[in-house]
């Protein structure tokens, strides 16, 4: 009786260190590589991603890094930043970092604004082009700088394209455009692309009876689809279909501040909640992840060590259970959505 009590202690134990090693087994690491504005850089959305990601997969390590311009788009990024380089880093040559450099510093000297430059702003954003942005082409020089000097060169798993302003119905123009170079060049390096469309022309900052610009926004989701179907990304994450949704018969619900054009905590928690919905093809109704932090703040008179944001309320939100879940479910019907009818127009 003595032996057999041993053998089932050991046959126990045996059992406990094969569930652990199926768990480390299944433990596995991703890296993800964000390129967009401050659409992306703001309330930190890659870490929101990275917390989100990790909660709902726990033996899932999520790396996340960014390169970011202010108000720049992939045009910006690619022609003038280089941003492309930052996707290669894992194969890219010292040599062509250095000659990017090169290219770089010879846009610094320029006395006139390039063509393309000044017809990316009439024909894409229709307004008067603004003055070149050397202040940015610096700081990217200096990035590159840095990269050089870099040991360890992450190769991306994912790589996140940012939409600014720039999708317009012309595929071969404007986002579509530099999210097709982008894309190639991702995939040539082993990475998976995500489209993420952000929706600065319908965030509501009050109160709505009704959707903003609603054919806009069909627009939109007619050629985002007609992009995917070319470029066959791993997931879209397309804002303005969630929000445009949320809107349909009014709703209180804001999604931008009163005083900042960008989006508010609450768009970046429905965001990143779409990223997790639109890449595992699950909901994440019931997580516990139900905080924002606006890293964008101010402080007042008053209460010199509160942060607060652009409306003067406090940096942080917390959801309450109720809004949590709702915005947690939308974000998933509106990643399904989205899927539905690619695939419906795919066929």
């Amino acid at each position: 009786m003595k032996y057999i009590h041993k053998a089932y202690i050991l046959t126990f134990l045996v059992l406990v260190a094969s569930i652990f090693t199926l768990k480390a087994q299944e433990k596995k690491e991703i890296d993800i590589l964000f390129i967009g504005n401050s659409f992306t850089a703001r309330h930190d959305l890659s870490e929101l991603v990275k917390q989100v990601f990790e909660e709902g997969k726990p033996n899932l390590t999520v790396n996340v890094e960014k390169v970011i311009y202010g108000g720049q788009s992939l045009f910006q990024h690619h022609e003038y930043y280089y941003s492309q380089t930052f996707i290669e880093q894992n194969t890219i040559q010292d040599e062509t970092i250095q000659n990017r450099i090169a290219e770089m510093q010879n846009l610094l000297e320029l006395n006139e604004l390039p063509d393309e430059f000044v017809d990316f702003w009439q024909d894409i954003r229709k307004k008067k082009a603004r003055d070149f942005p050397k202040n940015l082409i610096e700081i990217a020089i200096k990035r590159h700088d840095a990269l050089l000097n870099k040991k360890v060169r992450r190769k991306w798993d994912y790589v996140v394209l940012q939409s600014w302003m720039d999708e317009i119905p012309d595929l071969n123009d404007g986002y579509a455009k530099y999210a097709r170079k982008m894309s190639r060049i991702a995939k040539e390096e082993g990475a998976e692309v995500i489209l993420y469309i952000t929706a600065p022309d319908i965030q509501n900052k009050e109160s709505v009876s009704s959707p903003i610009n609603q054919e806009n926004v069909d627009q939109e989701i007619s050629f985002v689809i007609d992009l995917a179907k070319e470029l066959k990304p791993y997931a879209v994450v397309h804002v303005p279909l969630a929000i445009n949704m949320i809107q349909q018969g009014g709703t209180d619900l804001t999604f931008c501040y009163i005083n900042d054009f960008h989006p508010n905590q609450r768009t970046a928690f429905l965001t990143a909640n779409m990223f997790y919905a639109a890449f595992f093809k699950e909901c994440t109704e019931r997580f516990r992840f139900n905080t924002v932090t606006e890293t964008k703040t101010h402080t007042n008179d008053q209460n010199p060590e509160a942060k607060l944001d652009p409306d003067g309320n406090p940096a942080t939100v917390v959801f309450e259970k109720e809004e949590k879940n709702y915005l947690q479910s939308m974000a998933y019907k509106a990643a399904v959505k989205f899927v539905q009818q690619w695939k419906k127009q795919s066929n």
